[in-house]
């Protein structure tokens, strides 16, 4: 429950730095006996969001709302018409010093910028993460330590004591920083380089991954992961933000290094490393491109017919691999250049867990629909998304009978409009699954519980928009329809050739009665989906049909490492 809360933006931005006004407040206006038991209630909930979920722990986080607390006994007294003893004000003042610098204090902890996980070293001299999170802590339970005059009275004189031992550390670092003297007591961003490119050396890994991209992408590498591990040989990833450390430390057992500045990349690159994979066009991917001594190869994640699947930034990778002969076709389509040869068709090894059913949708009773729209992107000539139409389409799918299985896209809460339609939705398949006994799934069942492909199995007909649900849905052989949100008409199978094999449905869903008669009864375009499954996901058998991935990335590492 309280993973819940703290996920949602609003609360984790707002109620850390607005709790301490409250007590305050409390502490002002219902007097000393009357606000204690609220007031410390409040005072341990805003420090639980201080200390949690734990990536969000770095120095000068909430500083207006942990200066406020450690203010709290001169509110206190105020209140009581008492004054402050010394010894607590000097507490309360060294704790406010404490917050103070804490975000200078962070720069100078963090000077080296590398960090890792799942590596064998030396975490005092690599991990700048925990130097940071050390330092945050201290000031937190400093705050906590004023906090003893008031939770227990008869402790009082333990308050300064304390906080004093607290603030020992951050002022033995704020006075080496003052006389200049941090490299006698920090690792130096040279050690720090030879400490990890010494760790992986040991290692002795023959590829690597580097990922670069904003908070909430490790899925793009993560849907890798599986087959990276089945590849003959060890390797690590590389990634360019903290966040991305913190997210793929969950995410695999493999090494992952956080490498900041563009400086020790190379340097930390063992010799044995002899090709590197990437899985999206990140900007920062032209700090490792530009090293001709290894083998660059770009998987990307996931195919469409998206503007980023045919993206002319690709060109610059040694190596492309592609699901399909569609893939490489699409770059020439839209004008994008690259040479034929760069090209290598792999399959895209993520379906094979999906199920081939041997029935037709017309034996389905009661089907079950997938709806899995995309979000509307960040600019408007890539917004392919049929939210505005969902509700809409929702409602006439619960006419006909159907179960209905709601997935909408990761980003979908990014634009407001998106976000109040997909609350429509939700809100229909809950009545209806009340009133009917339905088993709808929406919401966190849809999203979390189940994976994407737990939902495609789950499903007997999809309805998605452009993206690469409806790629990797072909592997199934089953029905599906596809919106065309911007109402282009016969310009729209020209632009997104995937529409061949699918229904279309109308930005304004006038012909939605007659395309889910053809999605969920007759089905005329069985024949076309089979063909386009080759065509956009490579023909390989389906009890092999991953190591088609496996196989070639093991020959392209044999490669460079002979090169």
């Amino acid at each position: 429950m309280l993973n819940k809360i703290t996920q949602l933006r609003y609360l984790r931005s707002l109620l850390p730095n607005a709790l301490p006004v409250l007590c305050h407040a409390l502490v002002l206006l219902a007097g000393t006996s009357a606000w204690r038991p609220l007031g410390l209630a409040l005072i341990a909930a805003t420090l639980v969001f201080y200390c949690y979920p734990r990536p969000a722990n770095i120095p000068g986080r909430y500083a207006p709302g942990k200066t406020l607390l450690a203010f709290t006994p001169f509110t206190a007294a105020v209140a009581a018409g008492t004054d402050v003893p010394a010894a607590w004000s000097i507490a309360a003042l060294a704790t406010a010093a404490m917050i103070a610098v804490e975000v200078l204090l962070g720069r100078v902890v963090s000077a080296a910028k590398i960090a890792t996980v799942n590596l064998d070293t030396n975490p005092v001299t690599t991990d700048s993460f925990l130097r940071r999170t050390i330092l945050y802590y201290l000031s937190t339970f400093a705050i906590a330590a004023v906090q003893i005059p008031l939770l227990a009275p008869g402790f009082a004189a333990w308050s300064p004591y304390t906080v004093a031992l607290a603030a020992l550390p951050t002022a033995i670092l704020a006075a080496a920083k003052f006389l200049g003297l941090t490299h006698r007591i920090l690792p130096s961003t040279e050690d720090t380089t030879a400490t990890v490119a010494n760790a992986l050396e040991q290692l002795d890994p023959e590829f690597m991954i580097y990922f670069a991209g904003p908070p909430n992408t490790t899925y793009q590498l993560e849907m890798w992961l599986p087959y990276f591990d089945q590849i003959d040989g060890d390797y690590f990833i590389m990634t360019r933000e903290r966040h991305n450390l913190n997210a793929l430390s969950r995410a695999t057992e493999r090494p992952v290094v956080f490498v900041e500045g563009q400086g020790p990349i190379d340097l930390i690159i063992p010799e044995s490393v002899s090709a590197v994979f990437y899985v999206n066009n990140g900007m920062k991917n032209t700090h490792l491109v530009r090293n001709p001594d290894l083998l660059h190869l770009q998987l990307l994640h996931g195919d469409s017919d998206k503007v980023s699947s045919y993206n002319p930034v690709t060109a610059m990778y040694d190596r492309i691999f592609c699901a399909g002969q569609a893939g490489i076709d699409r770059y020439a389509n839209h004008g994008v250049r690259i040479q034929a040869d760069k090209f290598d068709i792999v399959g895209r090894p993520q379906v094979s867990v999906l199920d081939i059913p041997r029935t037709r949708i017309s034996d389905a009773t009661a089907p079950t629909v997938l709806y899995a729209p995309t979000w509307t992107g960040f600019y408007e000539d890539a917004n392919y998304c049929s939210l505005p139409l969902g509700p809409n389409l929702v409602r006439t799918l619960l006419e006909r009978g159907a179960t209905v299985v709601f997935r909408p896209h990761p980003y979908t809460d990014r634009d407001d409009g998106a976000k109040r339609k997909r609350i429509e939705i939700e809100e229909l398949l809950r009545a209806d699954a009340a009133k009917t006994g339905r088993a709808h799934a929406w919401g966190e069942k849809a999203s979390e519980e189940m994976t994407l492909f737990d939902c495609v199995n789950a499903a007997d007909a999809l309805v998605c928009d452009v993206s690469a649900v409806a790629s990797d849905w072909l592997y199934t052989e089953k029905p599906f329809a596809v919106v065309d949100a911007r109402d282009e008409g016969e310009e729209f199978a020209v632009t997104f050739p995937l529409a061949s094999a699918a229904y279309l449905i109308d930005g304004s869903g006038s012909n939605l009665d007659q395309v889910l008669d053809e999605l969920l009864k007759t089905d005329p375009l069985a024949a076309e989906r089979t063909r386009a499954k080759v065509y956009y996901l490579g023909d390989f058998p389906a009890e092999t049909y991953e190591r088609a991935f496996v196989d070639k990335a093991e020959e392209y590492i044999g490669i460079g490492r002979r090169a």
